[in-house]
């Protein structure tokens, strides 16, 4: 019975084969944009679930007065240790990181590595997979470290190094350390939570205590080590709020009064840390993404309903017949819904094929690699088949029960209320389908004109040209940054290096966990907390920044000691009139005095969904410190590159020449933006091919219904002009309708989009008017470009069958 429905649905469709093809592929590519998103959602939210005891781990972050209440991931090195130890009835384990990056070598071969310098439990804690080596003990002793399957692979070109040695390069003078590899861990995920302070997560793991990497040995130990990663696993039945008070009560025991005064401890959860962090910017983007795919979705449903209930109304005389014949009322729904099943099982396999297709290049618009169809887990495929399943039956469902309620007599005349009312749920889907593409089509050119003016906009510095390298050796002294200039020296002997700087940090964040209580040498006024960094004198000329008084840290004089720079928004702040400002002496809250040297006129230090922050720079001398040589070259070409790269293996051969550019980095502050503009591009395009696929089809068939009128008016004198806006007339009042109801929804959401810049676009009408007139034009393109042939067709040819 079953294989006669098929064989009669089969004919059916293939009868109509242009509407046919036309529904199928807009309906898989709604059906592939769902799945993309699907998997997207799937991979950023399962990626912490192999930790043991996952709902009791929480990461510690520290909340600044200072900083408006924003939560860093580090802390207090020793914090969750005396937690432990002074409240066992509430922390079952806890684990503790200092996050590095320094040259990691094995023989010949070395790199650049992030390395966590913690304690040894990790494994065993979180059931981290262990490819080599003891799960339970994966440190046998204080000179043992842990390394990933690619660091194995780097250094040793096979994944078992057990027993290996590798050797890790110190800021302590020019020291190296050497560990004997004893566990080979399988990578961890993009979206770990052990990814913490470097994105791409770590390769080396060794333990704190015996480390030499500091001058002052572990940093685990100290209270004023504020850099750490922290991680608690509370016992059965402790919530986070059960921590409050003993995580007030711990600070004020140990901490310096700066950390008592301006630090909250915050405790989130580590299941869901990855989206949560960075102010839910992960569930955002889920949000948006999800938006956009159930948009993008329904606009094919409703294309595939417009379509069935299109061809459907025009076969009422076929049902009047089946009905004479016998048919009754259940064969023909089940009739109906067979056919609209087999259509969507078409659509759903032809959207696996796209899927697996253009899964690299959906890979690079979300920034996620996502997984190909062999890798997919059985839920999500679960929930596709059923997803198909329910299309089908919502396609069919109202076409077979409208047309098989229609009476015998009207139904073989082939007049039926059923036509009319398949007109008027027509108009609105199509209606609705306009709303939604001229919604998404706004949202996309929206964040496209935000992405393009905050890559135009003047951030306060030039980023052109500037060649980020790794500053090694790290040597935190003085012979270590005189070790550094005279590099620095040697390299703007070159030709096309314009200058360098030597620095801790880059206008890419605001600097974390380095603040520094600020107040005038004469006064009562209570500190002020400034977020702070080191460089040397040539760091406002690398970057440019426009000095509003006095210079860049005595730029064009002999290294004066104690000098600072202050930005304008640290100047006032500390009452400090900027005209009058240098030469004033402010002191820390430790009791160290400096001289203002110079204002300099506010910069972006981070991204532009913040405001402008306090900020004050000290010279690398007075505090020897340094990550980051930047270079400023005439052309950023691989032959200057070259250059440098060559004299510095001559400089510091021992070293790996690690660089990006500034221009690189300034982009992947606004990673997110890139890829939700890509990801709005597509959608837009996507909504666009399903509406214009709808319209065709609904064109093609009032066509067929209506050569003949269109022959006659053609005999009565009608011209072409007229005979299209016979067809246009009806959808230019629909697009009026779909903009008054997508304008408002869209102001809406793209308000509260730009609400999370401080630095943003103002919304403008041109861009509500200029989606409109585009929409209408090729809409109006497609009317024309499908009524032209029965335009120009000879009238005599359509009406002879009269």
């Amino acid at each position: 019975m079953i294989k006669n429905y098929l064989k009669i649905a089969w004919r059916n469709i293939t009868r109509r084969r242009l509407l046919s093809v036309v529904s199928i592929l807009s309906l898989a590519m709604g059906f592939c944009f769902a799945l993309v998103v699907g998997v997207y959602i799937f991979q950023q939210r399962s990626v912490n679930q192999q930790f043991k005891n996952i709902n009791n781990q929480y990461i510690i972050k520290s909340s600044w007065k200072t900083k408006g209440g924003s939560a860093e991931v580090t802390g207090r090195a020793p914090f969750a240790k005396a937690l432990k130890e002074e409240y066992p009835g509430l922390v079952e384990h806890y684990y503790r990181f200092n996050p590095v990056a320094n040259v990691v070598a094995a023989g010949d071969r070395f790199f650049k590595e992030n390395i966590a310098i913690g304690d040894t439990n990790f494994v065993s804690m979180y059931g981290l997979p262990v490819l080599f080596g003891n799960a339970n003990h994966a440190f046998d002793n204080m000179d043992a470290a842990v390394i990933t399957e690619t660091m194995a692979k780097k250094l040793f070109d096979h994944a078992d190094a057990i027993g290996k040695i590798i050797s890790v390069q110190t800021v302590t003078e020019g020291l190296k350390q050497d560990y004997r590899v004893s566990a080979v861990l399988k990578d961890q995920p993009y979206n770990s939570v052990f990814n913490q302070g470097y994105p791409e997560g770590y390769n080396v793991f060794i333990p704190g205590e015996g480390c030499r990497y500091y001058p002052d040995g572990d940093p685990l130990l100290s209270w004023n080590n504020n850099s750490c990663v922290t991680m608690v696993e509370l016992r059965n039945g402790v919530a986070p709020g059960d921590l409050a008070r003993p995580s007030r009560q711990v600070l004020a025991r140990h901490a310096p009064e700066f950390f008592q005064k301006n630090l909250t401890v915050v405790y989130a959860p580590v299941k869901d840390f990855y989206l949560t962090d960075n102010n839910n910017a992960v569930i955002k983007m889920i949000a948006t993404y999800s938006i956009i795919a159930v948009f993008v979705l329904l606009m094919a449903v409703f294309n595939f309903i417009n379509i069935r209930v299109a061809t459907a109304t025009s076969r009422i005389k076929e049902v009047g017949l089946r009905k004479v014949f016998g048919s009754g009322k259940g064969e023909l729904v089940l009739q109906f819904l067979v056919e609209a099943w087999l259509l969507t099982a078409v659509s759903g396999f032809i959207a696996l094929v796209f899927y697996q297709a253009a899964c690299p290049w959906f890979s690079r618009v979300l920034g996620v690699n996502l997984l190909f169809l062999n890798g997919l887990d059985g839920k999500i495929l679960a929930a596709f088949v059923l997803l198909v399943v329910l299309v089908g039956f919502l396609a069919g469902i109202y076409p077979a029960f409208s047309l098989s309620r229609s009476q015998i007599v009207t139904s073989v005349k082939g007049k039926t209320e059923t036509m009319e009312r398949g007109r008027v749920l027509r108009r609105v889907v199509l209606t609705l389908q306009f709303s939604m593409a001229i919604l998404v089509f706004i949202g996309a050119a929206v964040v496209a004109k935000q992405v393009r003016f905050i890559f135009n906009r003047d951030a306060g510095y030039n980023k052109d040209q500037l060649l980020v390298v790794t500053a090694f050796p790290k040597r935190w002294d003085k012979t270590g940054v005189q070790k550094m200039e005279s590099i620095k020296q040697e390299l703007l002997k070159l030709p096309g290096v314009k200058s360098a700087t030597l620095s801790f940090d880059l206008p890419d964040r605001v600097p974390v966990n380095s603040s520094v209580e600020l107040l005038p040498v004469r006064g009562q006024r209570p500190p002020v907390s400034v977020p702070s960094f080191i460089s040397d004198e040539d760091y406002g000329k690398t970057f440019e920044l426009h000095m509003r008084a006095g210079s860049f840290l005595n730029d064009k004089k002999p290294f004066v000691p104690g000098q600072i720079v202050l930005n304008e928004t640290a100047a006032r702040l500390l009452e400090l009139p900027i005209d009058n400002a240098v030469g004033k002496r402010l002191r820390s809250s430790e009791g160290e005095v400096f001289t203002v040297a110079g204002i300099v006129k506010d910069y972006n230090m981070a991204n532009m969904r913040e405001a402008i922050t306090p900020l004050v720079i000290f010279h690398v001398n007075d505090m020897p410190g340094y990550r980051l040589l930047i270079i400023k070259l005439d052309h950023a070409t691989g032959e200057s590159v070259k250059r440098v790269r060559d004299r510095w293996r001559q400089l510091s051969p021992n070293a790996p020449f690690d660089y990006t550019f500034m221009d690189e980095k300034f982009a992947a502050l606004y990673q997110s933006e890139l890829q939700l503009k890509k990801a709005t591009f597509a959608a837009t395009v996507f909504c666009l091919l399903i509406v214009f696929a709808g319209i065709f089809s609904v064109v093609s068939v009032a066509l067929s219904k209506r050569e003949k009128e269109v022959a006659i008016r053609k005999v009565l004198g009608a011209q072409l002009i007229h005979i299209f806006m016979l067809f246009m007339k009806e959808y230019i009042g629909l697009l009026i309708i779909a903009n008054l109801v997508s304008w408002p929804l869209a102001y809406y959401f793209i308000t509260q989009w730009l609400a999370g810049y401080v630095y943003r676009i103002p919304q403008s009408i041109e861009i509500y008017l200029g989606v409109a007139a585009i929409v209408m034009l090729l809409v109006a393109l497609l009317i024309i470009t499908r009524t032209l042939e029965t335009a120009i067709a000879g009238p005599a040819k359509k009406l002879k069958a009269e």
